[in-house]
């Protein structure tokens, strides 16, 4: 299921989560405030955690609690790091975007569809969409 993208985000592949990190999901959603009384957002592939600026990110317990950090490479198999008006601080093999929404490659083929439609909408259509009450921008379910 595709997340959407804020102006920092910090994605990080589920499957490096359920095997590497201490306390597996469960103990992640506590450690991060994954809820959804803030931006950052969950699906079945992806966790993706923002902020206003890259700078903001704290990898420190990612790496401490078990996830892959190769420090002199500046790279990780386990997450990555993407702006809005950017691109991936470092590239994995596990994640595709279309610059409003990012997901797992492994996510439902409707669904990147759907993400992707959205993706090409006017501003017309997605003003429309929010008057409708519909949120074209909420994780994609």
């Amino acid at each position: 299921m595709p997340v959407y993208l804020h102006f920092a985000n910090l994605i990080i592949d589920k499957a490096a989560i359920e095997k590497k990190y201490q306390g597996g999901i469960a103990q992640f959603r506590m450690d991060h405030s994954i809820d959804e009384d803030n931006d950052n957002q969950e699906d079945n592939e992806l966790i993706a955690m923002s902020s206003m600026d890259i700078d903001d990110f704290d990898f420190d317990q990612l790496i401490s609690k078990g996830l892959h950090f190769d420090e002199k490479l500046q790279f990780s198999t386990d997450f990555t790091l993407l702006p809005r008006y950017g691109t991936y601080l470092w590239n994995t093999e596990w994640i595709a975007d279309n610059k409003v929404f990012a997901w797992h490659k492994e996510a439902d083929i409707d669904l990147i569809a759907k993400a992707e439609a959205i993706g090409k909408q006017s501003m017309e259509k997605i003003s429309e969409m929010l008057e409708n009450g519909e949120n074209p921008f909420a994780t994609i379910v």
